[in-house]
């Protein structure tokens, strides 16, 4: 039978999602927890997270053929994860489900703030811009990402991708409780490319770059107009969605 899982976890600690030889992962503690439940089970999550990236509903499915229902078998994942990982989901799905090819949209924040100096205690969760930030520029800077494009200006190299065109649904910037936040949502992302906008919209609030630079770099596919690529510990997956799931 296949379960699906919604993961919160803290970033911080892992060398990203992937589970690797000698490094603490996010996919190897999981799994980990899981052997003690089920031996041999793996986990598919709907995509990779880089290090220091934190998500709030990672997706991710598994096989298990024993006797505890979704809800008890969330408890007793959750008994053997450490303090850095949580489950906060789990539902039985069809077998045909496949967290990583079924994901119809997911959804991102980058969290960044303002101050004349940097925050010890924001460093593992957000980033500073500078100062002060222009967030209205910023807002119709991060507009420009809405729609069907090819985004290689947005993508460092070691993607495996066969087509550099997304779809983006929304893409905005806003102030919240202390925070600007990037939010965006999409038919799915490159490799670092969130990361990359946020950098460009960062250089857009600070008044070094302006939204036509953005669409510069969409039409043309130059990567050198966005340099930037924004630190992990800001990233948050936020939401995966799927059609009837």
């Amino acid at each position: 039978m296949r379960y699906k899982i919604v993961l919160e976890y803290d970033g911080s600690a892992f060398h990203g999602w992937q589970r690797q030889i000698g490094l603490r992962t996010v996919q190897g503690e999981t799994e980990r927890a899981l052997s003690h439940i089920s031996l041999g089970a793996s986990v598919t999550a709907s995509g990779r997270t880089d290090e220091g990236v934190h998500a709030l509903g990672q997706v991710a499915h598994f096989d298990y053929f024993g006797e505890l229902d979704a809800q008890t078998l969330a408890r007793a994942l959750n008994h053997w994860l450490p303090e850095d990982i949580s489950v906060v989901g789990c539902s039985v799905v069809p077998d045909s489900f496949d967290a990583r090819k079924s994901a119809k949209r997911k959804t991102y924040e980058y969290v960044m703030y303002t101050s004349p100096v940097p925050s010890p205690l924001r460093r593992t969760r957000e980033c500073r811009i500078g100062d002060r930030a222009d967030v209205a520029a910023m807002n119709a800077a991060a507009s420009r990402f809405v729609g069907t494009h090819d985004f290689s200006a947005f993508m460092t190299s070691g993607s495996s991708a066969k087509t550099f065109t997304r779809t983006i649904y929304s893409s905005s910037v806003a102030e919240r409780d202390g925070r600007i936040i990037f939010r965006i949502t999409g038919s799915g992302f490159l490799y670092n490319m969130v990361r990359i906008m946020a950098g460009a919209l960062m250089r857009v609030g600070r008044g070094e770059k302006r939204e036509e630079d953005i669409e510069r770099a969409l039409s043309t596919g130059d990567r050198r107009l966005m340099p930037d690529v924004a630190p992990p510990e800001a990233l948050y997956l936020v939401s995966v969605e799927y059609d009837g799931i």
